[in-house]
């Protein structure tokens, strides 16, 4: 019967740390709820084609079978905030990335490092 005291004894002593620990399970879990739901706190990048005539692309190369589903082999990146990527129509998010009243940014290549980039091509002049 000795025993039995103890154990509930040991027992009782340690049950506000399950309590806690719970508190603070449960506070993590509404804080990640909180921010990736409902505040939308984080952004996401997105490849959109590129026109390497006109514009600074980053471009790498399909022929190997390297390249990710969406076979873009000169594109630019924008990063779009998780609030916006929602009225996004497909997956280059263009209608949202527009230039006037951009909620968007865009990572320049020529900022980046290990990257191919390439454009905006000069214009050729006509042959004489």
């Amino acid at each position: 019967m000795e025993m039995d005291l103890q154990e509930v004894s040991s027992a009782t002593d340690r049950f506000p740390l399950y309590w806690i620990l719970l508190g603070a399970t449960v506070v993590a879990i509404l804080i990640s709820l909180y921010v990736y739901f409902f505040a939308q706190g984080y952004d996401f990048l997105i490849e959109a084609p590129c026109s390497v005539a006109t514009n600074e692309c980053y471009v790498r190369d399909c022929s190997e079978g390297d390249c990710p589903p969406n076979d873009l082999s000169s594109y630019r990146v924008f990063v779009v905030p998780a609030a916006v990527f929602g009225s996004c129509t497909d997956n280059t998010c263009t209608n949202v990335c527009s230039p006037e009243g951009n909620p968007c940014t865009e990572v320049a290549c020529s900022t980046q490092e290990d990257v191919q980039c390439l454009g905006p091509l000069a214009p050729q002049e006509p042959p004489l």
